[in-house]
């Protein structure tokens, strides 16, 4: 059968999908999968839990409100699902993995690692997210989980600049600078965020499953 390959999640991993496929996204936002037939978000006007970006509704493809722990679809209803960078603000993952598997035959999930949540942490992540052997280890973010100082580094730098650094506890200079030093951070930033891509096998989980998977949430 007929298929075609998408760019998919923020690590823009390659992901093959039959042009059969009845597709979902789930958490669709501000950056909805062109390929998804059907957009799901539980928020439609509050962009709390996408960084202050609002949500885009294509006039092609139908948007419908929903919660990922509790989906208004039946059983397997698509044949594949687009989870991208949703897991980590999700209160009952329980209920939200085992929506996932009811709800479709496969699908694509991914989110920051552990590793990326060290340095780029964001108060709405609850949990740390790894692929074991193609199970899905879940633990929760401490309470009050600390950046440090290197991380509070990173992310100033990563973000210098833009609407992520408001309201955060970053360095000052993170909200800007005079020249020549703005010039020099911004293409810093640039760098960082060049290198975040490149070494996504350590920055992302990313995590493809067909017919259905395991998860584990480790206290």
């Amino acid at each position: 059968m007929p298929t075609q390959s998408f760019s998919t999640g923020n690590s823009k991993t390659t992901v093959t999908f039959n042009d059969t496929w009845r597709v979902a996204d789930l958490g669709s936002g501000h950056n909805p999968h062109p390929r998804a037939n059907i957009l799901v978000d539980r928020f439609l006007f509050d962009n709390t839990e996408r960084s202050g970006a609002p949500v885009i509704l294509p006039s092609s493809k139908t948007f419908i409100v929903g919660d990922g722990c509790a989906m208004p679809f039946k059983d397997k209803t698509f044949d594949f699902i687009i989870c991208s960078h949703v897991i980590e603000h999700i209160e009952d993952v329980d209920d939200f993995c085992a929506e996932l598997n009811r709800v479709s035959r496969g699908g694509y999930l991914e989110c920051p690692s552990k590793f990326a949540e060290v340095l780029r942490h964001a108060p709405n992540h609850r949990w740390f997210v790894s692929n074991k052997n193609g199970k899905l280890i879940i633990s929760p973010t401490p309470a009050g989980y600390p950046m440090g100082w290197f991380g509070k580094l990173f992310f100033s730098l990563y973000f210098y600049g833009t609407r992520q650094v408001i309201d955060r506890d970053v360095f000052s200079f993170a909200h800007g600078v005079p020249q020549p030093f703005h010039f020099i951070l911004s293409k810093l930033r640039k760098v960082l965020a060049k290198l975040w891509v490149l070494f996504k096998p350590i920055t992302y989980t990313r995590f493809l499953w067909k017919d259905s998977f395991i998860w584990q949430v480790v206290e």
